[in-house]
């Protein structure tokens, strides 16, 4: 998620292709999604008492105020909405018909098979 907002616009879409067999991997990650429920929250509580795990929740929201995220996953969808994610889908295409309510039907690709492994360069 880190290379990818790199690739985006502000307001754009991240089309995120992670199946999450084993759900978030972490249960104070979730908890504290569900118990805080935004970005600025979930900041304010680390700051003032840091937990192991929260910080992931933090790492993944801070992404989302530049740009929306949806999850091409079999992730459970309440999960996914609790995670802050703007929507989950089972397909590739069904995640991009949901992508054109936020950008339109006039938009680019960029392709990071090996997101972890990718740092997208922009040239103004």
């Amino acid at each position: 998620m880190d290379n990818s907002v790199l690739a985006v616009r502000e307001g754009g879409v991240v089309v995120l292709l992670a199946d999450c067999e084993e759900g978030s991997g972490s249960k104070v990650l979730e908890e504290t999604f569900r118990r805080l429920k935004t970005p600025e929250a979930i900041e304010k509580e680390l700051a003032d008492h840091f937990v192991i795990g929260a910080n992931k929740a933090y790492a993944v929201s801070r992404l989302m105020q530049k740009a929306h995220f949806i999850l091409v996953t079999s992730l459970d969808r309440q999960l996914a909405k609790d995670m802050l994610f703007t929507g989950a889908a089972n397909e590739v295409d069904e995640a991009l018909k949901l992508a054109e309510e936020y950008v339109g039907k006039d938009y680019s690709i960029i392709l990071m098979p090996t997101g972890s492994l990718t740092v997208p360069l922009y040239k103004g």
